[in-house]
């Protein structure tokens, strides 16, 4: 065969190759354009890397205007057989014995997506070693066969003129450059959009891994490799800093790299020097998690958390993915798990981490093989590790893992509905007193990693069957808990409608126990003294109504009148009970019991107290007054009446003794208080009415008169020569000062009826704690002093305590 008809055949196959390639770019899906638009920028670095000179590095240019690309690199100069490569598609680094990461040469087909049209120039080596200036174009206009053939055939002609110029360049330098000029369409502004993204976002990953790329200039700003040594590292101490020509603001970002048998994890970390910190940063989604030096593009999704590279990857044609059933990419994985576990392990053993949950994001797939292997892996481990700092007030920093020792979830992380809620949630659940539950700053990430496991409608049904007192013991009291039901209640209604909530929703019920919401009315206003007379007669009426405290639905009884119940329809039940009762008392001569005499009691003083209200609500029952209260139950409570007001009481001095009195019996009968408490507590219960303290002054005034009068006859005591002016000189009105011998000392005066003393100034017993003075009493007819020994034979005290003294 001539060499003509191998020229032809190889021209056919080329155009062939080169039709097709077009063809796919043209015509593949949204998304394999997407995908191809984002390799453009790596073919063109790729390209460059592969033409670094041996033991040595290059630096990369990349201008992007809104017209025009320029990519330029100070690697090898093209030759005639890179040069017929690019020109035919048909590419020898397959046969290289170096390590050339841009196998295929059909990658860069894909820079025809900026324009159709390439213009190279810099210096081109010809094959008898001439260095000449080169201005070539790489012309793929229209797109059929008949005229990429012969476009091909021309480049290749201009070519094998190129290669034999007998013309030296100007200067002999290592400069390549690639010029794009954009067409405008919405496929090349969306590829060189997508490229630049690309292109900052996995620069320091291409600077770590690559050691042939010495810098890169985008847009006129210059990133390099700089290795930190002084940030610790789980094993080799490869921490890698991108350094630029133009200070960003805020902390440094930095690449952490561990390295082992060639190959690299790595994720991005900041660190704080002060306090010796390494934080992990979060990995975008649209970064390739697989790197072959460069980045695999089409990666993102793969079940590994941080970044995997190695120059050994045995990768698909389109450089998007590695082959699964590949021995070599088997190795390659296992050892990059062995590795991830390892930067595990250093979390855990290291309090001085944070954020780790950037580096243990798994999506949740259906996976099969190799990445089947990474998830299985992976998740298994990080859910028993302690990892997760929880949120708990007593320490400082505390981690928990996942899983306890049975597998079983020991972390919540609560989920609403919508977004915005999700920290208000965390905050009702730390508020709330539970425990087990992600530090504030780290839960949205931890629930990421593990997703949500704890909902609202979940602290909803811990309410069934509970009372308000048993529900939560992290309140101390009813009102607290009623807050915290409110703000519970809210973000339940704002998150799922009240719609939701109203089918499921438990509430607190004025009997104090929960029930659905459904069999609950709203206590719209009623009143007092006719609800508690209704929960006398009924005590089941108690469940049907909702705790006062909470306020949270009230939208949804505004909008359901029937479920309001007011004082009207409180009045009405009232009437068919009193109705029901005196029926059966006349019809089956029914004996009445004390209980329902004790309510009747109340309705009745209550239709004196309203008479207006008892007019407009209990008509009924007014009018059956009479019936009652039987003439027993009328005479007992004249005798009461008449003894309260022989003794000068009012209805408010009377409601204050009582409720005095109820206080004192609730202060006594607390085990738990010791003498000091109850002596401090009942100095706050004090029957302050006017007719008490005019009865009060009246005895004390005649005690300190009797007293006067008794001490002034005594040779031993000096006192002044009337009353008047001994008063004058008084330092509270039980309390004055005596001489006793010449000695100054204190006297307290108390009057002794009723065979007690009580003492009610906190004057008195600071006196009483000092060493001189006198305790002196009055009971009208005598006048005595009182000593220690007459307490203690008065009490029966035999044995004093003095561990408080």
């Amino acid at each position: 065969m001539s060499k003509d008809k191998y020229f032809e055949i190889a021209l056919n196959t080329s155009t062939s190759k080169i039709y097709n390639e077009l063809k796919n770019i043209k015509e593949s899906s949204d998304a394999k354009k997407n995908e191809i638009r984002r390799r453009w920028i790596w073919e063109l670095i790729q390209n460059a890397s592969d033409c670094t000179p041996r033991d040595s590095s290059i630096n990369i240019s990349l201008e992007i205007a809104d017209d025009r690309i320029s990519f330029s690199h100070d690697g090898t100069p093209f030759s005639y057989d890179n040069l017929f490569s690019l020109i035919t598609q048909c590419s020898e680094k397959q046969l290289s014995e170096e390590k050339l990461t841009g196998k295929f040469g059909t990658g860069f087909m894909s820079t025809f997506l900026l324009s159709e049209i390439v213009e190279i120039e810099g210096t081109f080596i010809c094959e008898n070693g001439i260095w000449t200036d080169m201005n070539f174009t790489i012309d793929r206009t229209n797109g059929d066969f008949p005229y990429i053939r012969s476009k091909t055939e021309e480049m290749i002609s201009k070519l094998d003129i190129l290669n034999h110029s007998t013309n030296e360049a100007v200067e002999k330098i290592n400069k390549t450059k690639f010029i794009y000029n954009l067409n405008g369409t919405p496929e090349s502004v969306a590829a060189v959009k997508q490229g630049g993204e690309d292109l900052i976002a996995t620069l320091p990953y291409l600077l770590a891994f690559n050691q042939n790329i010495k810098s890169i200039n985008y847009n006129g700003k210059i990133y390099e490799r700089e290795t930190n040594n002084s940030i610790p590292s789980p094993l080799d101490r490869n921490i890698f800093s991108i350094k630029t020509n133009k200070v960003d603001n805020g902390t440094p970002k930095y690449i952490l790299c561990i390295k082992r048998n060639n190959v690299t994890i790595a994720c991005p970390v900041t660190y704080d020097f002060d306090n010796k910190l390494l934080s992990f940063l979060i990995i975008p989604e649209n970064m390739p998690k697989l790197f072959c030096n460069f980045p695999l593009i089409g990666s993102e999704e793969y079940s590994f958390p941080i970044i995997v590279n190695s120059d050994l990857f045995d990768v698909e044609i389109d450089r998007n993915a590695i082959r699964d059933g590949n021995a070599e990419n088997k190795k390659i994985i296992e050892e990059a798990v062995s590795l991830y576990k390892i930067l595990i392990d250093y979390c855990t053993d290291n309090v001085l981490t944070r954020n780790e949950f950037n580096i243990c994001l798994l999506k949740n797939r259906q996976y099969s093989g190799l990445q089947k292997y990474c998830y299985d892996e992976i998740k298994g481990y990080i859910e028993k590790k302690p990892l997760i700092p929880i949120y708990n007030p007593s320490y400082d920093y505390e981690r928990m893992s996942y899983l306890d020792d049975s597998r079983h979830i020991q972390i919540h992380l609560p989920k609403a509905k919508k977004e915005y809620n999700d920290l208000l949630f965390w905050e009702l659940f730390t508020d709330g007193g539970y425990v087990s539950i992600p530090k504030r700053e780290t839960f949205l990430g931890w629930r990421k990693v593990f997703g949500g496991n704890f909902y609202l409608k979940q602290f909803n049904s811990m309410l069934e069957s509970m009372n308000i007192t048993e529900f939560n013991g992290y309140f101390k009291n009813e009102f607290k808990t009623c807050e915290w039901l409110n703000r519970f209640y809210s973000l339940w209604v704002d998150d799922e409608g009240m719609e939701e909530v109203i089918i499921s929703a438990f509430v607190p019920t004025q009997d104090k126990n929960f029930k659905l919401i459904n069999n609950v009315s709203c206590d719209s206003n009623i009143n007092d003294e006719l609800k508690g007379i209704l929960f006398a007669l009924d005590s089941s009426y108690k469940k049907k109504l909702l705790d006062r405290n909470i306020s949270a639905l009230d939208s949804y009884y505004q909008n359901n009148p029937l479920k309001l119940q007011d004082t009207k329809s409180c009045a009405d039940l009232i009437e068919l009970k009193v109705t029901a009762i005196l029926s059966e008392e006349t019809v089956n001569q029914a004996e009445r019991h004390y209980e329902v005499q004790v309510t009747f009691n109340k309705l009745t003083d209550f239709f004196l107290q309203e008479p207006k209200l008892s007019e407009d609500f209990l008509p009924k029952s007014l009018s059956k007054r009479m019936l009652l209260s039987t003439p027993e139950e009328t005479l007992r409570r004249m005798k009461i009446a008449e003894k309260v007001e022989r003794n000068g009481i009012d209805m408010e001095g009377l409601d204050e003794l009582i409720n005095n009195q109820q206080q004192i019996k609730n202060i006594l009968a607390n085990p738990q208080l010791d003498l000091e408490q109850i002596r401090a507590l009942l100095k706050h219960v004090v029957t302050s009415t006017p007719e008490m303290r005019n009865y009060f002054e009246a005895l004390l005034e005649r005690s300190v008169s009797n007293v006067y009068s008794y001490l002034k006859k005594s040779q031993r005591y000096s006192l002044p020569t009337t009353l008047e002016e001994w008063k004058a000189n008084q330092y509270t009105e039980t309390i004055f000062p005596i001489k006793k011998d010449g000695n100054e000392l204190t006297v307290v005066i108390r009057p002794t009826d009723g065979n007690q003393i009580i003492f009610y100034s906190e004057g008195e017993l600071e006196v009483l704690d000092s060493t001189e003075y006198e305790l002196w009493t009055d009971n009208g007819t005598e006048q005595k002093i009182i000593t220690l020994g007459d307490l203690l034979k008065t009490t029966g005290i035999t044995k004093i305590p003095l561990r408080k003294l």
